[in-house]
């Protein structure tokens, strides 16, 4: 068979595939994404950390730093409060430590930094960056990631906290096993108490994107578990041509469907980031879960949105500073 007769075999093949599901003539085409202009200087951060947090970001972005120095300096701000689900003092695992799990991405190269299982070390998203810059790895985990931060000047500490060493005893007394031993949370209503991450998006006087999260992760973990937050697409996502977008909730159940990449891939294609926060939380709650969550979505104009699936009874939000000040949205 001549290369003319396998490429009309090929082409007509799929041609007849797409006419067998309505598409054909022009909708067969994948039309170019029309260009998504670049807006003003922007930092959004989740939940009611994000006031505090872009009031740290802000004032760096609006003196010309970069979003990469912004999104690490505004999560750092949450990791150092001592917030429970956050950082250091955070929640403890079934033995009774406290492990980080956190992520950066810098949208001009697509290049990440994310360490899983940290132990020991507070500023998680710094060291993070440090595998971003320094190496040519993605994600360092467990006790190598806190060998990675020694050798990179980070300093080795106790991550527990009165609250946490308080929380793990109340727990531990009860001698029940670890929730992640219960049944998938399908259709069951089961849905985790509290929530988990903080994630930041900036957009810098130069037109560059970057995000970011961290976080303790799930209350009484199995020991070596990581969370969705250090996983590309999972936790948090960017493209510079697009925008980012930053999720938060029971991560075992939202690193299966890349929720932030959906979103992002969405508003590619033309969805608002309304409607793209939305879709990619219908398709979790289409697939049977019961859970947690949420994403908060910001193009690259500015533009902004989010959803949630689960916590009725729990205030989800995200602020975005600008300029013109903070405005903190509820997500409904």
């Amino acid at each position: 068979m001549t290369d003319k007769a396998i490429s009309r075999r090929f082409f007509g093949a799929a041609a007849a595939g797409l006419a067998a599901l309505g598409i054909t003539g022009a909708a067969a085409k994948s039309p170019a994404p029309k260009a998504i202009p670049t807006g003003k200087p922007f930092i959004l951060t989740t939940w009611d950390f994000g006031p505090g947090a872009n009031a740290v970001g802000w004032p760096m972005l609006a003196n010309g730093a970069s979003a990469i120095d912004a999104v690490e300096a505004a999560i750092n701000h949450v990791e150092l409060l001592g917030d429970y689900w956050v950082g250091a003092g955070g929640v403890p695992n079934e033995i009774g430590e406290t492990t980080l799990d956190a992520m950066i991405m810098w949208g001009p190269t697509h290049d990440l930094g994310a360490v899983g299982c940290l132990k020991r070390v507070k500023k998680a998203i710094s060291v993070a960056r440090k595998v971003m810059e320094e190496t040519q790895h993605s994600l360092i985990v467990g006790d190598d990631a806190t060998r990675f931060a020694a050798r990179m000047g980070f300093t080795e500490t106790s991550l527990t906290s009165v609250v946490s060493q308080q929380a793990w005893d109340k727990w531990a007394a009860k001698g029940e096993k670890t929730d992640a031993f219960d049944p998938e949370p399908i259709r069951k209503g089961d849905q985790l108490v509290g929530h988990d991450t903080v994630g930041s998006i900036a957009l810098d006087a130069a037109g560059n994107l970057c995000v970011g999260c961290s976080t303790n992760g799930r209350e009484f973990k199995i020991p070596g578990r990581v969370g969705d937050s250090p996983i590309a697409g999972a936790g948090a996502y960017v493209d510079q041509a697009v925008g980012g977008a930053v999720a938060t909730g029971n991560g075992d159940v939202m690193m299966r469907f890349l929720p932030t990449y959906h979103a992002v891939e969405l508003m590619r294609g033309g969805m608002t980031p309304q409607a793209a926060a939305e879709a990619a939380i219908k398709r979790i709650e289409d697939a049977g879960y019961s859970i947690g969550g949420g994403i908060a979505v910001i193009r690259r104009d500015g533009v902004h949105g989010g959803a949630k699936t689960g916590w009725e009874d729990t205030p989800f939000s995200y602020s975005v500073q600008t300029a013109a000040g903070n405005v903190k949205t509820p997500v409904s």
